[in-house]
């Protein structure tokens, strides 16, 4: 594992690499003198033109490219950010997964003549060819955010081949002008990052190929149906996001707003939509920015937006199908709150897990749940969720505390 130090002091340049693993400020045995890197004597944009007109869809299918400007996705090599070759297009999701506030940009990529097949409520079955990236970018500050204030740090490939599908992380340069092949991962330091009044200094982890599984494995039998042990149908290796309900909402293309699955259709990148988007399940948008107060002013949204938040962040895992089904706390979305409060934890004892209470969700009083406290620390062992961040997600825990303490505390003794 190589470690490269970053410092977030020029917010103009375009750099390194990043995942979300390590410590927050103060870990012992991080470095504490980062260096800068070197400000590109030439603009990247002048560095980085292609004459691709085209996405490689062979290398795509057959070949683990080195460098990932050899696949041609983006019409500039350097930016993969926005302006996708032919057969990409830009996605967002209504609810994202927090990872210590760095920006994202996602984009699907699915063959000519091929196109997804929708499902209703899981992820979307894409044909082989189809590439699936997530951009990770990480601002000075917070508070203004965009490609020419942020650093370049990572690009994730999801791959889907005949075998299935393959997670390619691609770390950046320095300069921002190219991004390789990781198979082992890498961390670097981030230093002075802003957000609100606070600054964080943290360590940021492109993970290696091996550890996307903890997330995106997913076995259909669960914990149920093994014949001696053996599981008659085995895991498997799949996307997380494209699910109908984060992209039924609305998206910006260039010319005003437009639902995004309606635009998948429309581009001929997807097949068996229902008619009538109000057909189709949603989820409440959520995002750094969504005042807090717009949504405890009604019971039902508040349950459903922390549910939704739940689901992207820890429902993957936390689910019959995922790595901790054997836990008490499971918050898939298509398990309604109502009828099924243990089953999400409430008034549940928690298997395992440190924390100074042994309850994972008592109602009433968010502070003393199980659930909260893990949210609500940076300690390694401890935090919830254990990869991908580095920081607490301020406004993902004010969320989920104001929804505990708004349920009936007599919920326990029912």
């Amino acid at each position: 594992m190589k470690t490269y130090l970053i410092c977030i002091a020029s917010a103009a340049m375009l750099s390194a690499c990043g995942g979300s693993s390590g410590g927050s400020s103060g870990d012992a045995g991080q470095p504490t003198t980062p260096t800068t890197p070197t400000t590109p004597t030439t603009p990247v944009t002048g560095q980085c033109q292609s004459s691709a007109k085209s996405v490689q869809w062979d290398k795509v299918i057959a070949a683990d490219a080195q460098n990932l400007a050899d696949y041609q996705l983006f019409s500039n090599p350097c930016d993969p950010t926005q302006n996708p070759s032919a057969r990409g297009l830009a996605y967002d999701l209504s609810v994202p997964l927090f990872t210590d506030y760095a920006s994202k940009y996602r984009f699907v990529f699915i063959p000519p003549d091929k196109k997804a097949q929708y499902h209703a409520s899981e992820t979307f079955d894409f044909p082989v060819g189809t590439v699936i990236t997530k951009t990770f970018t990480m601002p000075a500050d917070t508070s203004q955010r965009g490609i020419d204030h942020e650093r370049l740090l990572e690009t994730r490939l999801l791959i889907k081949r005949e075998g299935g599908w393959i997670a390619r992380p691609y770390v950046w340069n320095e300069q921002g002008t190219e991004a390789q092949w990781d198979l082992t991962g890498e961390n670097l330091v981030i230093d002075d990052l802003k957000h609100l009044n606070e600054s964080f200094n943290f360590t940021y982890a492109v993970p290696n190929q091996n550890s996307c599984t903890t997330c995106h494995q997913f076995n259909p039998n669960g914990d149920d149906d093994a014949v001696d042990g053996v599981d008659p149908t085995p895991a498997f290796f799949r996307p997380i996001g494209p699910k109908a309900r984060y992209l039924n909402s609305d998206y910006d293309y260039g010319q005003g707003p437009e639902n995004q699955l309606q635009k998948w259709l429309a581009e001929g990148l997807l097949e068996g939509l229902p008619a009538s988007n109000t057909d189709i399940d949603s989820t409440p948008e959520f995002s750094d920015s969504t005042a807090l107060a717009d949504i405890t002013a009604s019971a039902q949204l508040l349950q459903d937006t922390s549910k939704a938040w739940l689901d992207i962040n820890c429902g993957h895992c936390h689910r019959k199908e995922g790595q901790a089904s054997n836990t008490a706390f499971r918050v898939d979305w298509n398990i309604p709150w109502l009828g099924n409060e243990q089953y999400h934890g409430a008034c549940a004892v928690a298997v395992s897990g440190a924390g100074e209470s042994s309850i994972i969700i008592i109602p009433g009083d968010a502070d003393n749940s199980l659930l909260y406290q893990r949210m609500h620390t940076q300690e390694p062992g401890d935090a919830m969720p254990p990869i991908g961040r580095n920081v607490i997600h301020q406004e993902g825990t004010a969320l989920v505390k104001a929804w505990i303490d708004a349920m009936d505390p007599s919920l326990c003794s029912l």
